[in-house]
């Protein structure tokens, strides 16, 4: 890792590097100076090492759990949630739709 706005993390408190290595052993924590925010890189990641940026400002668990529920070997079921979401928000838009007509047409 080259990038001078990259800052490895070696250690931290709650052993949450620990656990990312739990969800996949390559994954390895930055922080980078100039978006002032948490990154999880791969060693495996082809090209870059980049993977992911953590969604929260402060480093505990809640990146443990993102990093498992967003991982590519979960892919197949991430899309199905997707689809999931996806189908219960057009029946709700088409029950809404429905309703509407029926006001009209009292």
């Amino acid at each position: 890792m080259n990038n001078r706005h990259l800052i490895k993390l070696d250690t931290d408190n709650l052993y949450i590097l620990d656990r990312l290595k739990e969800v996949d052993e390559s994954y390895y924590l930055v922080y980078n100076l100039d978006r002032k925010c948490y990154e999880v890189h791969s060693d495996e990641q082809r090209g870059e090492s980049y993977c992911f940026t953590s969604p929260f400002s402060v480093l505990d668990e809640r990146i443990v759990q993102y990093a498992r529920k967003t991982r590519v070997a979960r892919q197949d079921e991430i899309i199905k949630e997707i689809d999931l979401a996806n189908e219960k928000r057009e029946n709700r838009i088409y029950k809404d739709a429905v309703e509407k007509i029926k006001e009209v047409l009292e």
